[in-house]
C-alpha cells in the first residue's frame, strides 16, 4: 500500500512562446466570432505573455472551443502575400474578420474609411520584414496595437482622441522586423467634403 506521504503532486508543465502564440490565436478567433467581447479579450490577452505554466494558459481559454472546434468559411480569413513592391486597398471593399499580411521588402496601404466589414471586430495578422503598414480607419473605429512585436521599427496610432472601444474594432497582432506600423484617421479632404455636404461652393442668398 502506498503511503500518502510518498505521493508526488503533479507538476504543471512550463510553456513556450509557441504555446503562448497558440493561445493568442484562440483569443483572436473568439473575439472575431463574438464569443468574448473586447474588454474580455484585452484582459485575457494581457495575461498571456506573463503565463509560465500550462495551467495558467488553460485558465485563459478554458471556457472557449478548442483550436479545431470552430469551423469558419474561407471568406472569414484572407491572406495577402508579396515580395517587394507595394500593395494598396482602398474604396469600397469587404474586410474579412481575419486578414493576414505577409510581406517582404515592401509597403502596404489599407484604406478602410469606405470599406464594408464582415464583422464588428477585425484581426489583422502581420508578418512583415523590411516594410511598412499604413492603415486608415473610419471615424468611430478603434484599434489595438499592443500585440504587435516590433524589432527595429515602430508601431503608432497617430489619431487624436481615438476611441477606446469603437466599431469596428481592429486588433493588430504579429511581428514586424525593420519596419513600421501606422494607424491614421480619414484624410482631411474627405472629412471636409462630408462637413461641407452637397452645397459646398454654392452662393449664399
Amino acid at each position: 500500500m502506498t503511503d500518502p506521504g510518498d505521493m508526488v503532486a503533479p507538476v504543471s508543465l512550463r510553456v513556450s512562446d509557441a504555446d503562448r502564440n497558440g493561445t493568442m490565436r484562440r483569443l483572436h478567433n473568439a473575439v472575431a466570432l463574438g464569443l468574448i467581447d473586447i474588454d474580455e479579450f484585452e484582459q485575457r490577452s494581457s495575461q498571456v505573455s506573463y503565463a509560465r505554466t500550462r495551467d495558467e494558459l488553460d485558465g485563459l481559454v478554458g471556457d472557449l472551443p478548442g483550436p479545431g472546434a470552430i469551423v469558419t468559411s474561407a471568406a472569414d480569413r484572407v491572406e495577402l502575400r508579396g515580395w517587394a513592391g507595394s500593395l494598396k486597398r482602398h474604396g469600397e471593399w469587404t474586410v474579412p474578420t481575419r486578414l493576414a499580411l505577409v510581406r517582404r521588402l515592401g509597403s502596404i496601404e489599407l484604406d478602410l474609411t469606405r470599406a464594408r466589414f464582415a464583422g464588428p471586430v477585425v484581426v489583422i495578422e502581420l508578418d512583415m520584414r523590411g516594410g511598412s503598414v499604413d492603415i486608415r480607419l473610419p471615424d468611430g473605429a478603434s484599434a489595438s496595437i499592443d500585440d504587435v512585436q516590433v524589432y527595429v521599427g515602430s508601431a503608432r496610432d497617430r489619431r487624436k482622441d481615438a476611441p477606446g472601444e469603437g466599431r469596428p474594432h481592429v486588433i493588430l497582432t504579429g511581428r514586424v522586423v525593420c519596419g513600421s506600423v501606422t494607424i491614421r484617421g480619414p484624410r482631411r479632404s474627405l472629412i471636409r467634403g462630408r462637413l461641407d455636404g452637397p452645397h459646398r461652393g454654392r452662393p449664399r442668398g
